[in-house]
């Protein structure tokens, strides 16, 4: 595992209060439930392809961008370049 870091997260009491309690009913600590609930949230939204991706986290864009993109789009139509699919993590390293 290497060397264990300490983190500080702020949460409401109320919050607080929901993870200690299931924390008690199965037995592991603050730290081991909140570990492996973020490392399993982070798997799952992985999982997810690029179109979902961006619409559970991204913003929509105000009228004036969408007819910038609409343009473009007209623009593209005519284009002979079928492209391809991009994995997030490559759309994430441009």
């Amino acid at each position: 595992m290497g060397i264990a870091l300490r983190k500080n997260i702020t949460l409401s009491e109320e919050e607080n209060q929901i993870i200690q309690d299931f924390c008690k009913k199965i037995g592991k600590s603050f730290s081991e439930v909140m570990r492996t609930a973020t490392l399993n949230y982070i798997k799952e939204t992985e999982k997810q392809d690029l179109a979902q991706f961006l619409a559970n986290n991204c913003e929509y864009v105000d009228s004036k961008e969408q007819d910038e993109i609409d343009e473009l789009m007209k623009k593209l139509e005519n284009d002979t370049d079928e492209g391809r699919e991009i994995s997030l993590d490559e759309l994430l390293q441009l």
